[in-house]
């Protein structure tokens, strides 16, 4: 049927050769934070979680206006919820030229400075204003896909694993790169009518 949302574990294009040589690279650097390592057997799924989202917002290109040198990251959450103290961890950081900064509480008018919000339930007040906002929409409830997040991340066998819905990103003007989407355990996406 045309038009209909088709759910891939593979992003469906064939890769180019410097993506294949930069794929063991890749692979390495995430199963580092998809895995659950032996000694990390304490390690909360939240903190794990953190850990992936650090990972993924390398290979997730905002527009060009956002993300200018000196400028900071800016990883939001709606309110208190577990991942709150897990993300706050990321504080500092960088990717690429930015360095993260993680605000808690925002609310609808503040969303046009986060470039990733993480909400764990369905937020209808705040879809509305994100629908222009080119903001990454996380969360790890197992629905969300469906109330707006472009990322979502599950626990699977003891490890982190996580679904994209590259449209809803897409439409934002947000680039996910090809490399992260072939570690995705499923790509949403629109497939266009041959």
């Amino acid at each position: 049927m045309p038009g209909a949302p088709v759910i891939t574990s593979r992003f469906p294009c064939r890769p180019w050769p410097a993506v294949r040589a930069a794929a063991p690279w890749l692979l390495g650097l995430l199963c580092l934070a998809l895995a659950r390592p032996a000694a990390a057997q304490a390690t909360s799924p939240e903190v794990l979680k953190a850990e992936v989202v650090y990972r993924v917002l390398m290979f997730v290109n905002w527009p060009a206006d956002r993300e200018q040198p000196g400028r900071s990251l800016q990883l939001c959450t709606v309110g208190e919820g577990r991942m709150d103290g897990a993300l706050q961890v990321l504080a500092g950081r960088s990717i690429r030229q930015l360095t993260v900064d993680v605000r808690h509480g925002v609310r609808a008018e503040q969303l046009a400075g986060c470039h990733l919000l993480y909400l764990p339930t369905p937020q209808p007040a705040l879809r509305a204003a994100l629908a222009e906002l080119p903001v990454l929409v996380v969360s790890d409830a197992a629905t969300m896909l469906d109330q707006g997040a472009m990322l979502n991340l599950q626990v699977e066998d003891g490890r982190i694993v996580f679904d994209v819905e590259l449209d809803a990103a897409r439409r934002v003007g947000l680039v996910v790169s090809t490399k992260l989407l072939r570690l995705a355990r499923f790509v949403r996406h629109q497939v266009s009518a041959p």
